[in-house]
């Protein structure tokens, strides 16, 4: 069953989880930016900025950066970031049709070397090639989820996916 509160998400059977999950990605397919949240790294305030994304099978948010930016300073200070993905575009037309995603989660670079680096790449050049390009000869970065929550439309529960840590 969903849930509606930030404490202790219970177990959701895995189908319901893959149900979950597609969603969230469908949402995610239909965006090209997302907002990302990170915590200044010279005072701990909050800073958000919008980047351009794609989101893989797993609930992983790829974006890309070149060093300098704010948010990729933020990121090495503190990884631990949110991101959030909507269709806010729709509000003028029917308000009641906002759908919202949001993963927390870890930004981790990803190497060249790694051995994932270009089959990611190539995900995000798919969505967004300027965005690959950019990403390229800057950084790959992967948010390894923590939690999704998700929530379709005004009237409906939120739904939480609890992730298990990678060591």
């Amino acid at each position: 069953m969903p849930h509606n509160d930030d404490e202790g998400a219970p177990a959701v059977d895995a189908e319901l989880r893959a149900s979950i999950l597609a969603e969230a990605v469908e949402i995610a397919r239909g965006q090209p930016g997302g907002t990302l949240a990170t915590l200044h790294s010279e005072d701990g305030t909050p800073y958000v900025t919008f980047v351009f994304f794609h989101m893989t099978d797993r609930g992983e948010v790829i974006f890309g950066s070149q060093p300098g930016p704010q948010h990729t300073r933020n990121i090495v200070g503190t990884p631990e970031v949110s991101f959030l993905i909507d269709n806010r575009e729709i509000l003028p037309e029917d308000w009641t049709r906002f759908d919202r995603v949001i993963v927390e989660g870890t930004a981790k670079a990803v190497a060249k070397d790694d051995q994932r680096y270009e089959d990611l790449l190539d995900a995000l050049r798919g969505k967004n090639p300027l965005a690959a390009r950019f990403t390229a000869e800057g950084i790959l970065f992967r948010v390894e989820p923590r939690r999704l929550m998700m929530r379709k439309g005004v009237h409906t529960e939120r739904q939480v996916l609890e992730f298990p840590t990678e060591d």
